[in-house]
């Protein structure tokens, strides 16, 4: 067996992946949610209180990949600042958008559930698309994780079918 290591892509910023396991509870926790439909995707991000029991599911599953991330850019603690779920349905997508632009927020995908032909998440140069028009497209995957900086835009493409799921989120490294 292969040693499953980090993936660092250096594209204008640095983006980082590693394949991980999904934890059953995380999953049947997240599958099971109540998610409000918003235009264009299924969501709680708009549910104004924080969802303890999801933050804590999701660092259970992701922090370890998080603190070794963290370690390369000479950071020693994080904070996580907001996480959230959205599924999918069929021709669904999420437009071009950014998240935290502070200096050392970073951003997170984990794919949850997806299939080979679930939407790809597409990256962005800074400034997209007043310049610079290089993109770098990251397929999904059961289990990736993709951890990058917040100020990055990004979209997800229209879906191909109903089960992409996934936890995002902002953290913040420190130190």
């Amino acid at each position: 067996m292969s040693e499953n290591k980090i993936t660092q892509i250096d594209f204008i910023e640095s983006l980082f992946y590693k394949d991980l396991q999904v934890d059953a509870d995380l999953k049947d926790y997240v599958t099971n949610l109540d998610l409000t439909s918003i235009d264009h995707v299924k969501t709680n991000f708009y549910h104004t209180d924080p969802d303890k029991k999801l933050i804590d599911l999701t660092l259970k599953n992701v922090e370890p990949f998080f603190k070794e991330v963290g370690s390369q850019l000479k950071k020693n603690g994080m904070s996580v600042l907001k996480v959230w779920v959205q599924k999918y349905e069929e021709n669904n997508y999420h437009p071009v958008h950014v998240h935290e632009p502070h200096h050392d927020s970073y951003s997170f995908i984990f794919y949850i559930d997806c299939t080979e032909t679930s939407a790809c998440t597409v990256f962005y140069s800074p400034g997209y698309p007043y310049v610079d028009h290089t993109t770098f497209k990251l397929e999904p995957k059961s289990g990736r994780c993709v951890l990058f900086p917040g100020a990055l835009p990004h979209e997800a493409m229209p879906n191909n079918d109903k089960a992409r799921l996934i936890v995002s989120g902002n953290i913040r490294f420190h130190g």
